[in-house]
């Protein structure tokens, strides 16, 4: 309250020796600060009257009542000082990491060696806005390099030079009630889930998402049933009559004709249940069509990113996007082998409470994925299983994660998928991932993964199939040890 008081008298005093575009700006924010000022001293009633009701329960009423009323009043207070801590609406939160990233392998006579050991910071924040109880708006601004869109990590690197801070999200969400959701804006795919298989967790995609939920009987093995849809503009050629000499010829279009936007649409649907008190599921069936995906190769080579990519960002990149790892018709080709990327995906999860650990509480889960690019017809699956033990909270908690995963070369699209699970080739791989976090306070972990990478497939030029890394090369190791703040 006292900080409130000065904080009046600052702008008093700077209204007398202020211009008048000045004045006007500070009395607008004197309002917000009366408005703010009024929503505390309601919510100190509130919580002055729910606290002498309190003291009457805790007299006379039952445990279970007290305890019900303890809540209420514990949740007006955390209201009380998110409203202190906010300042017009708007609510600030995001991370900070720092990580030591080792990449190794020892060279043969399929590849050459690898030996990056690197320290890289990423920082993220948040920017919410509830406009009214049906809309909100979001902003993320992140660090990373402008032509990886699969990392937010930027390298100790660069002598002195400044690094950039990017749009990394925006989007409007409009929900009329909590089981219906629409967006529109750049956004995480509809079904990412942070699981390393479909796509990176640092991927974006411009375009539209619907979600819809129907609940159903509670505590019962069907309690909602979900659909998902997301729709994608992946870019805008703007071309009515393509050139023979055009950059776009070397991905499989023909020149006289108009080239079309590339475009993802994800359609799919999922249910959860209740198996048992301790044991919950859920399962996800969900198939994605890209069309015209071979622009997403030709933006990963030297001819095709200055027309796909630099032209929509106004500037000129540095060099080609990143993320190569498909089959393609020639060595480092702008057409990829598959005809046509039309994956179709099956997820189930297993989750458990946990097991009681003297005060601490471990929760499981299994999950168990399987895909196929139905628009192929070789190298085209891909699987994932996954275990979890524990999780982060407070000092000393501890989480286990193993990972086994196998994407074959034309399974998913490389550009877009986990580029940690599969270094320097998005597919073509067989995975094993180990990760253990320890917890050191409430808002900083400590976290390190390890990756153990072997390839699947060989080039096979009879057949136009052609790999950035073939099988043969050694194996891979990747190590990441990192300080995670949460704010």
């Amino acid at each position: 309250m006292r900080r409130l008081v000065a904080g009046l008298l600052l702008i008093l005093l700077s209204v007398v020796s202020a211009p008048a575009q000045t004045r006007v700006e500070i009395e607008a924010l004197k309002e917000q600060i009366q408005d703010q000022q009024r929503q505390i001293e309601e919510l100190r009633a509130v919580l002055q009257r729910q606290s002498r009701l309190l003291e009457r329960i805790a007299a006379g009423a039952t445990p279970s009542a007290a305890s019900q009323e303890k809540a209420r009043v514990d949740n007006v207070g955390a209201k009380l000082e998110g409203i202190s801590k906010d300042f017009g609406g708007f609510k600030l939160s995001g991370d900070l990491r720092f990580r030591t990233d080792a990449i190794l392998r020892s060279s043969n006579s399929v590849a050459g060696p690898q030996q990056n050991v690197r320290e890289r910071y990423r920082i993220r924040l948040n920017v919410d806005k509830e406009l009214s109880p049906s809309f909100l708006t979001h902003l993320q601004l992140s660090s990373g390099p402008t032509n990886n869109p699969l990392t937010f990590d930027t390298d100790f690197s660069g002598i002195t030079a400044r690094h950039p801070f990017l749009i990394s999200e925006v989007f409007a969400d409009y929900h009329p009630n909590k089981n219906v959701s629409f967006r529109i804006g750049r956004m995480p795919e509809v079904f990412a889930d942070n699981s390393r298989f479909l796509f990176d967790d640092d991927i974006r995609f411009n375009g539209f998402q619907q979600v819809v939920r129907l609940p159903l009987k509670e505590h019962s093995v069907l309690n909602q049933l979900e659909f998902r849809g997301g729709q994608y503009i992946l870019s805008n050629p703007n071309v009515q009559i393509l050139t023979a000499t055009s950059p776009y010829v070397s991905a499989g279009f023909v020149s006289g004709q108009r080239v079309g936007t590339a475009n993802l649409f994800h359609q799919g649907f999922g249910f959860s249940g209740q198996l048992s008190s301790r044991w919950t599921h859920q399962f996800v069936a969900d198939a994605q069509w890209y069309r015209n995906p071979n622009q997403i190769a030709l933006a990963s080579t030297a001819a095709g990113f200055p027309v796909l990519v630099n032209g929509t960002l106004g500037l000129a990149l540095s060099g080609p996007l990143t993320g190569v790892g498909n089959g393609t018709t020639e060595p480092g080709g702008a057409i990829y082998a598959a005809r046509d990327f039309q994956i179709v995906r099956l997820d189930y999860r297993l989750n458990n409470q946990g097991v009681r650990l003297g005060d601490r509480e471990i929760p499981l889960w299994l999950d168990f994925q399987v895909s196929r690019n139905v628009g192929t017809s070789r190298f085209r699956d891909a699987l994932m299983v996954t275990g979890s033990a524990g999780q982060v909270r407070k000092l000393g908690d501890l989480r286990f994660l193993y990972i086994y995963s196998i994407k074959d070369a034309n399974a998913m699209i490389s550009q877009v998928t986990d580029d940690d699970l599969g270094t320097n080739s998005g597919v073509n791989i067989a995975t094993h991932h180990l990760r253990v976090d320890l917890g050191l306070t409430s808002f900083l972990q400590w976290q390190n993964l390890f990756f153990i990478q072997n390839e699947r497939s060989k080039s096979d030029p009879a057949a136009l199939f052609f790999v950035p890394l073939q099988e043969g090369a050694a194996r891979q190791y990747r190590i990441q040890s990192q300080l995670q703040f949460n704010f």
